[in-house]
């Protein structure tokens, strides 16, 4: 499902991604340290940076895909 990123929440022990993909809006939860090496391999300052960013959520919402 590719969609974009709406809202980035910070849940303390988790991080949670809203993305909208036109039709729905789906919740992604992210670990902290993972959220982190994304931050980075983004080359972005913090999590709130991603919003707007396109991504593709696979269907078993396992993995997720910057684009």
């Amino acid at each position: 499902m590719n969609g974009s990123i709406l809202d980035v929440v910070n849940g303390g022990s988790i991080w949670l991604l809203s993305v909208s993909t036109g039709q729905r809006i789906l919740e992604q939860a992210i670990e902290p340290r993972y959220m982190w090496d994304i931050v980075e391999g983004e080359g972005l300052e913090s999590p709130s940076d991603l919003v707007g960013r396109r991504v593709e959520i696979a269907e078993d919402r396992m993995s997720i895909e910057f684009v």
